[in-house]
């Protein structure tokens, strides 16, 4: 099988990759290998890939959509889990059986960015701190430029979240985790070893090998989960 990875190239780390990369312009690029990991850039067209079943895909979850559930050869992944820094803190919130803290994640994204990404994050750190028993959600005016969106997840046993999401002109993301036994912060622009902050994208990088360990099959639950969560944010209620 032909790995093809579809992502955003600004946000690989080519240089740290242990995997042979080669990254394309057009899925017509493509030659069959099971040696090096095609990239193409993530953009809806590509998905043409898809058609031809000697090739194995990876694409993002921003364009994941129930179709895909009936293609064997296609598998999502969810940034935020590739993160280097969230991979860390995972690791040590997982020390523990059942985490028990505060969680809490602020993310700034560009108006480019879909609500799928903040969608994928919900269903990332859902994963980790297990299923919420109560969801609350507030919004700004979502067409006005800062957006926000503030969540509020009960995850019970003493697990909560609080997720700050907006819309803006930058990325950043913070991350805290205050539990028992642990407390870990995270601030990608203190991570950003270029000034101004907003000339580097380092700390917001991970790499092809990543994608291939974490990426998921699709498949009915996923799928489900995903759209709990769509329903929610669009609701902008409980």
């Amino acid at each position: 099988m032909t790995k093809v990875v579809l992502a955003n190239t600004e946000r690989l780390d080519l240089v740290s990759s242990l995997a042979q990369v080669n990254v394309l312009d057009s899925p017509s690029d493509l030659s069959a290998t099971d040696e090096t990991v095609s990239v193409l850039s993530d953009v809806s067209d590509h998905l043409s890939v898809l058609n031809d079943d000697k090739n194995e895909v990876y694409i993002p979850s921003t364009l994941l959509t129930e179709n895909h559930i009936t293609q064997e050869n296609v598998h999502v992944y969810f940034d935020l889990e590739n993160f280097p820094f969230y991979q860390r803190a995972k690791d040590i919130i997982e020390q523990e059986d059942k985490p028990k803290g505060v969680f809490r994640y602020r993310r700034m994204v560009t108006k480019d960015e879909k609500s799928s990404t903040l969608i994928g994050d919900l269903y990332v750190l859902s994963s980790l701190l297990g299923d919420a028993e109560d969801i609350k959600i507030k919004q700004t005016d979502q067409s006005t430029i800062p957006a926000h969106t503030i969540i509020t997840v009960n995850f019970g046993g003493g697990t909560m979240a609080h997720i700050e999401y907006t819309v803006s002109d930058r990325e950043r993301i913070e991350l805290e985790w205050s539990g028992v036994k642990n407390i870990i912060e995270f601030d990608s622009d203190e991570m950003s070893p270029i000034q101004p902050i907003d000339r580097t994208k380092l700390p917001l990088l991970y790499t092809v090998d990543s994608i291939l360990e974490t990426a998921h099959q699709v498949d009915q639950e996923l799928l489900e989960q995903l759209n709990n969560f769509t329903e929610l944010v669009n609701g902008g209620g409980n």
